[in-house]
């Protein structure tokens, strides 16, 4: 008899726990959606380029990724970060540029590479400034940031027409430009629980669909 009252309560109670903690991962994930982001934006804001726009070319010097070298001044395409395998099937107006993720988080980490015992600074990240927390972030090449069910998010950046953002670009022989870029807006988003079979994805905050 108590057996099967229990029976009962269990057959009750396990589907609103289930929906209770699908409910809070889906909110979860909206939040780390919003937090990479603002963080993205403010990267931008900080360093007048977006993550990912340059890489290391040295311990203390960083340079534009090629894809960024041959565009024409005051431009910069929507750059779209996420797994290969997603970006490569997105069918977007206009000619964005694709990273993958980890090239996105190596702008955000705090440490750089590792000298004996101790982390130089991130020369993409100069003042140490923490945007956002990295899982692997003493791993250059592994840093990331992953949804609740273990994927990667996607971001894009610079795609609101409306909003422009200005600095200046200083080249190896000394000279120096200004560079007007418009687009100055990005939003995240994860698969959420199906993952790629899903078109039900989980926008960070302030996106309009």
């Amino acid at each position: 008899m108590v057996v099967g009252v229990l029976s009962v309560l269990l057959a009750i109670i396990l589907p609103t726990v289930k929906t209770v903690r699908a409910a809070a991962l889906n909110k979860k994930a909206q939040a780390e959606a919003t937090a990479l982001a603002q963080a993205a934006i403010r990267y931008k804001n900080e360093y007048g380029f977006w993550p990912g726009q340059l890489k290391e070319k040295d311990d203390v010097t960083v340079e534009l990724r090629p894809a960024f070298k041959n565009l024409p001044d005051a431009f910069v395409p929507a750059i779209i970060s996420g797994p290969k395998s997603f970006t490569d099937a997105l069918q977007v107006t206009g000619n964005p540029v694709y990273l993958n993720d980890n090239e996105v988080y190596q702008s955000f980490r705090r440490i750089g590479r590792k000298e004996g015992s101790l982390f130089k600074a991130n020369p993409l990240n100069p003042k140490g400034i923490h945007f956002i927390d990295l899982a692997e972030e003493h791993e250059p090449l592994r840093a990331n940031y992953l949804d609740p069910w273990g994927r990667s998010y996607i971001l894009f950046m610079g795609l609101n027409p409306r909003s422009t953002f200005t600095h200046t670009i200083t080249s190896a022989s000394g000279g120096s430009q200004l560079v007007r870029v418009d687009n100055a807006i990005a939003f995240a988003f994860s698969y959420g629980p199906d993952g790629n079979l899903s078109t039900n994805y989980l926008y960070s905050a302030g996106v309009r669909k």
